[in-house]
């Protein structure tokens, strides 16, 4: 099977399209596959601030309410369920 002349002029120009189009198609994953990692990324960074957020809020909650307990309370309380002494005979 040989090829003339004027058959090569038609198909080695469509070889390289196809080449090039399977070249796209390749890269189209990974394109796709970038884009998806970056609109994840943005994703975990806005949440990341939102919880950062809430945390700042609730520990300036807990840091006004601690300033106000620990004046009314002593320091060494008394701990509800623990015992004072420890018991050796066993």
């Amino acid at each position: 099977m040989s090829l003339k002349l004027i058959e090569l002029q038609v198909a080695i120009p469509r070889t390289m399209d196809a080449g090039k189009a399977a070249s796209d198609l390749a890269q189209r994953g990974m394109i796709h596959q970038a884009q998806l990692l970056e609109q994840d990324r943005k994703k975990q960074l806005t949440e990341s601030r939102r919880v950062s957020a809430k945390e700042r809020t609730e520990n300036s909650v807990l840091h006004t309410g601690e300033h106000q307990t620990s004046k009314s309370t002593p320091m060494y309380a008394k701990h509800p369920f623990k015992g004072q002494e420890i018991d050796y005979s066993g």
